[in-house]
């Protein structure tokens, strides 16, 4: 009977061994993952940076263009605008006149 009863207390000892060692692999598992998940997270975070920049980067060079064509823009239109300006001044000093004259 005693030997049953050491038996039974070996297995016990042994038991409580294992689920020592088992939860022990569970917690380093457990930190294995969360260490990977962080690296991952790390890694995306970087992606999107670097994603972003070429993103930015594209969008500012857009919008240089963009001003710069508006601008050849405006400059052609005033360039217009004054050359009829010039053109026609005498004509329309004459029409002022004119119609200053009526009253």
């Amino acid at each position: 009977m005693n030997e049953v009863i050491k038996a039974l207390y070996e297995i016990e000892e042994q038991a409580g061994e294992l689920m020592d060692k088992a939860n022990i692999s569970r917690q380093t598992m457990q930190e294995e993952k969360k260490r990977q998940m962080e690296e991952i997270s790390a890694e995306l975070e970087a992606e999107m940076e670097g994603r972003l920049a070429i993103l930015k980067s594209r969008l500012e060079e857009q919008a240089k263009e963009q001003i710069q064509k508006l601008e050849e823009k405006s400059s052609q239109k005033i360039i217009q605008l004054n050359e009829m300006y010039q053109k026609n001044l005498h004509q329309y000093a004459r029409e002022i006149v004119e119609r200053i004259t009526e009253v």
